[in-house]
């Protein structure tokens, strides 16, 4: 079976009628998500509202503007786009950030997921005095991205099935892409604000801050200077034995790519193109999907599939379509 996607770069500094189109476009399947597990297990409008107040208020604007324009006033829409207390998925991620001599920081991230469920938008946005660039979760929360002043961050699965009082950490990332400009400013709104599912997210900035948080509902974030991150944190806590082992292995990969000296920018972006780090499990919904590289110091950002390579700059962005086709998944032995 051939599976393929449809990639989109969108310009829109504020919300308006393109990001309206992504969403009309997947309301249902929005909503199938958002209700998976019954509307009684997801918040009220004004609980939802009332945290987004009291713990981001930098995106109230935003987010009015998603509701009204991109949303259509719709009720089920304003609940969603709080991403206050919404489910969670598994995501089998790696990441990973590499410091070669006096370059900046290059931040390599796969994303594995079911092909046919992702947003597939890579979105250009100045919601406030920043410019942001990054890859979509339910039409305004990014997966990872990168701003104009030099900020970069990432997330993983963090390898637990837990859920609590908190945001969806997609629009956390559009949190801090939006208020800082330093791995030190996003560690102080991390150590805050609250999170609905144990999610790892590995942040980068211009002068090589590296820092990847482990975040829970459940537990105090903590914070380590180790620049990679898959899907477990302090221990492999997974419910899933083949994403356990393969947390492992990636790992030690990531670790051992890091610890040769012969490898630079380039060999380390495509080490993410070949398994281990790459995913062929498109059947089962944990093929790779994407790869993204995030350079802060230069302000440039890659998007690369198997047979396209998308640079981008903030500078240089254009409205585009991009037809991905993936390699098939390996026969079961």
């Amino acid at each position: 079976m051939t599976i393929r996607a449809l990639f989109h770069t969108i310009d829109e500094p504020s919300p308006g009628p393109k990001l309206g189109a992504v969403y009309a476009a997947r309301a249902d399947a929005y909503a199938a998500w958002y209700l998976q597990d019954g509307d009684q297990f997801r918040p009220t409008l004004e609980e939802a509202v009332a945290a987004l107040h009291a713990h981001m208020p930098e995106l109230v604007p935003a987010y009015d503007a998603m509701v009204n324009v991109v949303g259509g006033n719709d009720p089920l829409a304003a609940r969603m786009f709080t991403m206050w207390k919404v489910p969670g998925a598994a995501i089998a991620c790696s990441q990973g950030v590499l410091r070669e001599g006096e370059a900046g920081p290059r931040l390599v991230r796969n994303y594995d997921y079911p092909a046919e469920l992702m947003d597939a938008v890579i979105l250009r946005t100045r919601f406030s005095d920043r410019t942001v660039i990054g890859m979509t979760d339910a039409v305004w929360g990014l997966c990872d991205g990168m701003n104009d002043g030099g900020l970069a961050v990432s997330l993983t699965c963090g390898g637990r099935a837990s859920m609590g009082e908190g945001f969806g950490v997609p629009l956390v990332i559009r949190s801090l892409l939006e208020t800082c400009s330093t791995t030190e400013e996003a560690r102080v709104v991390l150590a805050r604000m609250p999170i609905a599912h144990t999610t790892n997210l590995t942040i980068a900035d211009a002068t090589g801050d590296v820092l990847t948080a482990y975040l829970n509902p459940d537990r105090p974030p903590s914070f380590r200077r180790l620049p990679i991150a898959v899907n477990h944190q302090w221990a492999v806590e997974s419910w899933d034995p083949v994403l356990a082992e393969s947390t492992l292995h990636r790992e030690w990969w990531l670790l051992r790519l890091l610890d040769d000296p012969d490898v630079d920018r380039m060999r380390f972006l495509e080490a993410f193109l070949v398994p281990p780090l790459y995913s062929l499990a498109h059947d089962v919904g944990r093929g790779t999907v994407y790869t993204a590289a995030y350079d802060p110091a230069e302000g440039d950002i890659t998007y690369v599939w198997p047979m396209t390579r998308l640079p981008l700059r903030f500078d240089g962005f254009e409205d585009g379509e991009y037809d991905v086709t993936y390699p098939p998944s390996p026969p079961s032995v």
